[in-house]
């Protein structure tokens, strides 16, 4: 069947439909005489499967793995379904402080600072509740701290924001995380920086968000064989630009801005106090820095106050 026919059945856009078939997740046939798509039952199947987990958030990876094992489908509905047993739970919990607040206020003479604390205790209980949810942290940053400074935060850290705060310890970085990024002084970005947060779209930000969670996921778990593929591409990009001058310019003007923003980072404390909290909140940050660090440390490069890669040895 065509496209249009497909379309009207699923209801998906003619752009989803591309853009699952350019995942892997359906695989239709093509028409050697005229180039055509032509979509089975069995894609239209699958698409219908794939519309419905998209609407319960699960990512395209998983999406992946449930129709190679058909089985995992159950499971996964399952699982939403004790999620949703858990969210009607703290939907109710809400209700009922919020009924309590408004009740407290109803009957209360004392005026404005009544009305205070009963808003202070609600917000403090949909907080503690939020935390436990996916997310939490990203959310909490994006509101806390509006502009660019949280646009900056949510997009070079949000694959490492989404875990949910269930222990003390985790607690107890998280906030002192957000004391410190309340009090630190704020970084002077040059103005190219200022113009790219910006201008910046959601839809730019979540293709970016994209990119560097699949980059996070390669280097976490990263084996040794894929350590030395990794090496071997990082000095065949140096050969290209020690003989490419643009490539060289553009390298030294992105890297002179990194040195500056770092060295700023590393004068506020950014490096004691965000980091080491991160890492507490989120394992994943941890092996991910972990890992990124010793791989560069055992290239062995030297960068210049120019932003010049010096490199000691190419293999």
């Amino acid at each position: 069947m065509k496209i249009s026919v497909v379309v009207e059945i699923t209801k998906l856009t003619k752009k989803a439909i591309n853009y699952y078939e350019e995942e892997g997740l359906i695989k239709p046939d093509v028409n050697p005489q005229n180039n055509y798509r032509e979509y089975s039952q069995s894609n239209v199947d699958e698409l219908v499967q794939i519309s419905l987990l998209r609407q319960l958030d699960v990512s395209i990876k998983e999406i992946r793995d449930i129709i190679l094992k058909p089985k995992m489908l159950k499971d996964k509905l399952e699982q939403h379904l004790i999620s949703l047993d858990e969210e009607i739970n703290r939907l109710e919990k809400s209700k009922n402080v919020l009924k309590s607040c408004l009740n407290s206020i109803t009957n209360s003479n004392d005026g404005l600072p009544e009305l205070t604390r009963q808003l202070l205790f609600l917000n403090r209980s949909l907080e503690m509740d939020e935390r436990e949810k996916e997310g939490f942290m990203k959310r909490q940053i994006q509101r806390i701290f509006p502009g660019n400074f949280g646009k900056m935060l949510v997009i070079n850290f949000s694959p490492f924001l989404n875990a949910p705060i269930n222990t003390k310890e985790e607690e107890e970085a998280w906030l002192d995380l957000v004391k410190f990024l309340d009090e630190v002084e704020s970084i002077e970005y040059s103005k190219e920086m200022k113009e790219m947060y910006e201008n910046l779209t959601n839809q730019d930000m979540e293709k970016y968000e994209k990119f560097l969670t699949e980059n996070v996921n390669k280097w976490i778990g990263i084996t040794d064989e894929e350590l030395l593929a990794e090496r071997k591409q990082f000095f065949e990009i140096m050969n290209r630009m020690n003989s490419d001058p643009d490539m060289q310019s553009a390298w030294q003007i992105t890297s002179i801005m990194t040195k500056s923003l770092k060295g700023q980072m590393k004068d506020l404390g950014y490096y004691d106090k965000f980091v080491e909290n991160l890492k507490v909140l989120s394992s994943d940050y941890s092996e991910y820095t972990n890992t990124r660090n010793e791989f560069f440390e055992s290239l062995n490069l030297k960068v210049d106050d120019k932003g010049k890669i010096e490199v000691a040895e190419i293999r």
